[in-house]
């Protein structure tokens, strides 16, 4: 739709419309209306109207018609002349102008039109030389200036052949008229008349409006300042010219991708997309705006990238997240910091549902071009689907290009599937980067944790350090599956100073597939798989030649365990014939192999000392997979006929040999054997089954030989032997027992010195059948053999040979600059002799070469060690109440390789300020290192004895729940009768609260307000023999309604604490909201029932690990069927017991004699 636009000084401001109210012909005659629907007077080419030529008519291609108008007024005069447009009936018509006013065109391409508007050719050869028409996709501007002696107005009409918009200034086109005369010219500059495109500019134009166009509004004072000074919004997202912050889309501003508005020029920040859209910019400062989380259902899930930081200072956005698709979308690149900043991160790439690996994670972006890290890459997405690999994870992001100081982004994650997704690679330092230290590699995707051929993701590859200055990163480690680690980046070309990353760890091996139990009744079970082997570590980075140290290659992964065996399926029982058999176990699949280290780097101090990394440690081999379970024979419905015997159990699986320094692999567990049937009653004479013999435990892997480095390793633990099967019954012929299973033989010491492995137990042999009145049993199955231990490793343990001034010097160097980081483990032996003791060393990796001692940091809770200070070598030893529940232990233990290292004389102080720097700047590691020894003491999990403990119960009468716990903690403690109820309302009613100074502990038995714990522990210490002690964990008040600060890991060391307290004889005494302990026995809380604020106090008087249960003395639970007290010796489910006590942040009071008279006799 063409409109033309009439400005005037007289006329104001005009606009007509093209809808149809105009025609025009080839002919020049025009019929014009406006709103008024006044008559158009016809003409030929008259200038004198003030109004807009006519153009060329132009068909449409929709309608077929043609455009009328003002758009034909301005393009007919190219075939007609000058034909004008104006309403005679206007106000703005001057009566002075004539319409037979001869009309000058200064067009080239329009016929030349005469005094009486008639077409000639004079004009068109008088242009024709020097204007020829070409054709061109450029915009042709046309000029036609018409002047009439008889008014003071002059037209300049301008059209062009692509539509564009032209504009001119009055003066130039005066001074392309024909008529130069001085009368024409001051007309012309005076009062123009200018026709841009559709557009006509004319001092006695008529006014008037065309519905379908917008109104205009004049922008308000707001909007001027919003303009230069002011933050974006839905309907201008960019922040002002100034300053301002660009808009942030949201779900309710934004229905597909949204782009986040740009920031102010010098202040504010980009705004964040939405649906993918990318980050808004920032302009001179501010930070970059966060990509858009991914859609599905628009840009292919993809996230957005994030914006760029400020060209001076600021941060880049963060790239937004990928959405879950079929084929794997891409996470969004994090923008880029601008002079000073740190890049954005990369997102995380999308899950794939369909036949595809999962999307790549998006890069890091750079950091600031002089200063500031960059940002990590994203995480690649998972792949659902069966045989796919997950994603790459994104790479880090480079620093600046001339950085003085920064650090690269690390990789991303690789994405788990069938086939993890391998590592981003570390972002590199700047190419002209005075300090900068390279990205750390990303981990290698995970695969599924057992499996054939699938297998980990290999680390992405350490980035490179600058180029004159800083570290390489660190190879990201192999995914578990058998991932290879990454290799440590190298220091710049140029670089005069920096360490090569260390390799990365190869991944965990895959486990064996488990073997499929039987299928029908009687069948075997499979044999489980084999493990697959651990990953390779990575190879060190280069460090510099000048001050530089080679990286330490990465340790190989541990070979997978081996496949359990799949179980023998039951036999079924038959009505004629012998019974049947049940199916034998599967045998467990050996361990997989460890990995290899991963190779040294290259260094060296001033070009001639070397100082090269360390080669890395092999893998642990696996332990071998358990031995299936056999099946239960079935019994005959035949007189006389013997009944089936039990499957024998599977076999464990071997484990594995270690590499070098690394302890062999454990044997696996041979199965149970299955059970015999029964035989025949009465004067039947069938024989009862025999009992299925238990597997063999599986011999273990022998131990690595020791290096120059490393001491040698301790040979594996032997599989125990399966438990044989029971006979089955018979009146006149029951079955004999299952021979245990023989353990499995211990794996000999690595060369040079190496321990011995231990033998595994033997397995127990089972129970014979018996008689229905018990007078004839069975021979019972004979006991296994016990795995032979293996045999210490022989030979001497070799000697590294002896430094030279230059190997001390630079091992003295590289601590000062460069000292590796020390990595420290245990092993742990199973409980030995009457005691229970557990040993086990401390194995540090010594990677600088200065001797490490071992120091104990965090002592047991429940027993004793100790550590020899110089080999590592520890025992710890129960207390003698927990040997035989048993219980589980912890201790920390520190290494340190840098005491002996600091032993500089004069110097110390210069180069201990030197390493100092170093830690600070991240080029060094602390020496120290510190791991935490878990010890499992096996026993028969009875704590406590409720049953004796029965006899302390005392009942409540009033609201004093908190009293009576203590007088039955009291009675339990001493082992002498519990106070009554009246004694110790007397007792407390008569003493100063410690809570609450000024007043009682106990207002009388008709008050509700009860007893404060505190008090009730100061009652009890100033009053009996005994010694009350509180514990709280997490940090938690003890008060109802405080604040649950304990976590379930504080449980677990609260519920080893009560335990310990039993085993010792002591009592113990908790609170519990009733709502949720009593609701375990059929108590129904009221509406107003608090779950989560202690409401009771009870005593514990067992802990029953073996069948899950918690025994208390509580003083008013009653039964719901017959209001009869059942509180004493009350059995909950562990799990409602630590629910409910979790309410109190596991408050626990212990009551102790402080002067027993007899050993307790309540274990």
């Amino acid at each position: 739709m063409g409109a033309a636009l009439v400005l005037g000084p007289q006329a104001g401001l005009a606009v007509a419309d093209d809808g149809g109210s105009t025609s025009s012909s080839d002919t020049g005659s025009t019929t014009s209306s406006d709103a008024g629907s006044s008559a158009a007077s016809e003409h030929s080419g008259s200038a004198a109207s003030g109004a807009a030529s006519a153009g060329p008519k132009k068909t449409d291609s929709a309608t077929g018609g043609a455009f009328g108008g003002a758009e034909n007024a301005v393009r007919n005069d190219r075939i007609s002349g000058g034909t004008s447009a104006t309403d005679e009936d206007s106000d703005s018509i001057d009566p002075a102008k004539s319409e037979d006013a001869p009309t000058t065109s200064t067009r080239p391409d329009a016929g030349a039109t005469d005094l009486a508007g008639t077409n000639t050719d004079t004009e068109s050869e008088t242009w024709g030389s020097n204007n020829s028409e070409t054709p061109s996709s450029r915009s042709e501007v046309v000029l036609k200036a018409s002047h009439s002696p008889e008014v003071d107005a002059s037209t300049i009409t301008v059209t062009e052949r692509a539509a564009a918009v032209t504009t001119m200034s009055a003066p130039q086109a005066a001074l392309q008229t024909d008529d130069m005369s001085p009368m024409t010219q001051t007309a012309e500059l005076l009062q123009p008349n200018i026709v841009v495109a559709d557009t006509v500019i004319s001092p006695n134009a008529a006014l008037a409006v065309i519905p379908n166009l917008p109104p205009f509004y004049p922008p308000t004072l707001e909007d001027l300042i919003a303009f230069f000074i002011g933050n974006g919004t839905a309907a201008r997202p960019n922040g002002g010219i100034f300053w301002g912050f660009g808009y942030s889309w949201t779900a309710e501003t934004c229905a597909t991708t949204c782009t986040g508005g740009n920031g102010g020029l010098f202040g504010g920040g980009g705004g964040d997309g939405w649906g993918g859209g990318n980050g808004g910019n920032a302009g001179l400062f501010g930070n970059g705006g966060d990509g858009g989380a991914g859609l599905a259902l628009y840009n292919g899930g993809a996230g957005g990238n994030g914006g760029s930081g400020g060209m001076l200072f600021g941060d880049g956005g963060f790239g937004g997240a990928a959405a879950e698709t079929v084929t794997g979308a891409r996470g969004g690149s994090g923008g880029a910091a601008g002079l000073l900043g740190h890049g954005g991160g990369g997102g995380n790439g999308g899950t794939s549902t369909g036949n595809y690996r999962g999307g790549n994670g998006g890069s890091g972006g750079g950091g600031g071009w002089l200063w500031g890290s960059a940002g990590t890459g994203g995480a690649g997405g998972a792949a659902i689907f069966n045989g796919q690999t997950g994603g790459v994870g994104g790479n880090g992001g480079d620093t600046g290009l001339v950085s003085l100081w920064g650090s690269a982004g690390n990789g991303g994650v690789g994405g788990a599937g069938s086939f993890g997704g391998r590592g981003g690679d570390g972002g590199n330092g700047g190419l002209l980067a005075v300090f900068a230290f390279g990205g750390d590699g990303g981990v290698g995707g995970a695969s599924p944790s057992q499996g054939v051929s699938d297998h980990g993701g290999d680390g992405g590859t350490g980035g490179r350090g600058g180029l004159w200055m800083g570290n390489g990163g660190d190879g990201g480690a192999g995914g578990s599956g058998g991932g290879d680690g990454g290799a440590g980046g190298s220091v710049g070309m140029l670089a005069v100073f920096g360490a090569g990353g260390r390799g990365g760890d190869g991944g965990r091996g895959q486990a064996g597939v488990r073997g499929a139990n039987g299928s029908t009744p009687g069948a075997d079970g499979g044999d489980g798989a084999a493990g697959g082997p651990g990953g390779a570590g990575g190879r060190g980075g280069n460090g510099s030649m000048i001050l530089g140290l080679g990286g330490d290659g990465g340790s190989g992964g541990t070979g997978g365990y081996g496949g359990l065996g799949g179980n023998g399926v039951n036999a079924t029982s038959t009505a004629v014939g012998a019974g049947r058999d049940g199916g034998n176990g599967g045998n467990g699949g050996d361990a997989g192999a460890g990995g290899v280290g991963g190779d040294p780097g290259r260094g060296a101090f001033f070009g001639i000392i070397a100082a090269n990394g360390v080669l890395g440690n092999s893998g642990w081999g696996g332990t071998g997979g358990n031995g299936g379970s056999g099946g239960n024979g079935s019994w005959t419905d035949e007189t006389g006929a013997p009944a089936g015997n039990g499957g024998n159990g599977g076999n464990g699986g071997n484990g594995a040999d270690s590499g070098p320094g690394r302890p062999g692999g454990s044997g696996g567990n041979g199965g149970a054997g299955g059970n015999g049937a029964t035989g025949g009653y009465q004067t039947d004479t069938g024989l009862g089954g025999t009992g299925g013999t238990g597997g063999s435990g599986g011999n273990a892997g022998n131990g690595g030989a020791a290096t120059s480095t490393t001491p040698a390793g301790q040979g594996g633990t032997g599989g125990q032997g399966g438990a044989g099967g029971q006979g089955g019954n018979a009146d006149v012929n029951p079955g004999i027992g299952g021979n245990g299973g023989a353990g499995g033989n211990g794996g000999d010491g690595g060369a040079g010195g190496g321990r011995a492995g231990f033998g595994g137990w033997s397995g127990g042999g089972g129970y014979g059948g018996a008689s229905q009145d018990g007078r004839t049993v069975a021979a019972p199955g004979q006991g296994g053999s016990g795995g032979i231990n293996g045999v210490p490793g022989s030979g001497v343990v070799p000697t590294p040979p002896a430094p030279s001034a230059a190997d001390d010097l630079s091992r003295q160097l590289a601590y000062i600059f460069f000292n590796r980081p020390l990595t420290v483990y245990s092993t742990t032996s199973l409980p030995e002799g009457s005691g229970k003791q557990v040993s086990g060393w401390i194995v540090a990796n010594n990677a600088n070469g200065y001797p490490v001692t071992y120091t104990v940091t965090s002592q047991p809770r429940y027993g004793t060690v100790e550590l020899d200070s110089a080999t590592g070598y520890y025992t710890y030893t129960p207390d003698a109440t927990l040997v035989q529940p048993g219980v589980r232990d912890s201790f920390t233990v520190e290494a340190d390789n840098g005491s002996a290292a600091q032993q500089f004389g004069l110097f110390s102080a210069l180069v201990g300020f030197v390493h100092d720097w170093a830690l600070n700047t991240g080029v060094a590691n602390a020496g120290t290192a510190e791991t935490k020894v878990d010890v499992n003491v096996t026993g028969n999990g009875q704590f406590g004895n409720a049953e004796y403990n029965k006899r302390y119960w005392v009942k409540q009468s009033f609201y004093n729940c908190q009293l009576i716990a203590t007088a039955m903690a009291i009675g339990q403690a001493t082992g002498l009768n519990s106070p009554t109820e009246e004694q110790m309302s007397y007792l407390a009613a008569n003493s100063d609260s410690v809570f609450i100074p000024g007043q009682k502990m106990y207002l009388g038995d008709y008050s509700e307000s009860g007893v404060y714990l505190v008090d009730a522990i100061a009652l009890a210490n100033d009053n009996f023999n005994v010694t009350a002690t509180l514990t709280t964990y997490g940090g938690g008040n003890t008060q109802t309604g405080a604040p649950k600060t304990a976590t379930q890991a504080d449980g677990q060391r609260a519920l080893g604490d009560l335990q310990a307290a039993l085993a010792r004889g002591e009592a113990a005494m908790v609170s519990y909201p009733v709502s949720v302990v009593w609701s375990t026995f059929g108590y129904v809380p009221g509406p107003d029932a608090s779950y989560t604020d202690t409401t009771h106090a009870a005593v514990v008087t067992q802990v029953d690990l073996a069948n899950g249960r918690i025994y208390v003395n509580d003083s008013s639970a009653s039964n719901p069927s017959n209001n009869d007290y059942n509180g004493q010796g009350l059995a909950i489910p562990i799990g409602a017991f630590l629910n409910g006590w979790q309410a109190g942040n596991y408050a626990l009071v212990t009551f102790a004699a402080k002067q027993p008279a007899t050993p307790s006799t309540n274990q």
